[in-house]
């Protein structure tokens, strides 16, 4: 069965836009590839202690990075060297 009416169509209730974000230029030094140490050959206990101590600042420096990245996409921070931003993150 096919139901036909006689009201005109009505809009939508919502109305969809497309909103372009500025594009950010970002900081090379927040986006440049982080030098991972290999570890030595032949490697022993107190060589991974201290490739793990290593391997654990290398992380803390990608997550002050990132962090650095998200406060300046929110816009609270400006677009900045990492020097400044090392010294001054949590």
């Amino acid at each position: 069965m096919l139901l036909t009416g006689c009201a005109k169509q009505q809009k939508p209730l919502v109305e969809y836009q497309t909103v372009k974000q500025p594009r950010l230029n970002l900081p090379a030094e927040l986006t440049s590839p982080i030098d991972v140490p290999q570890p030595p050959e032949p490697m022993n206990f107190g060589d991974s202690v201290a490739l793990n101590a290593e391997l654990y600042g290398v992380l803390a420096q990608c997550n002050i990075d990132r962090e650095a990245i998200r406060k300046i996409e929110r816009g609270s921070l400006p677009l900045i060297s990492t020097s400044f931003i090392s010294r001054y993150s949590p």
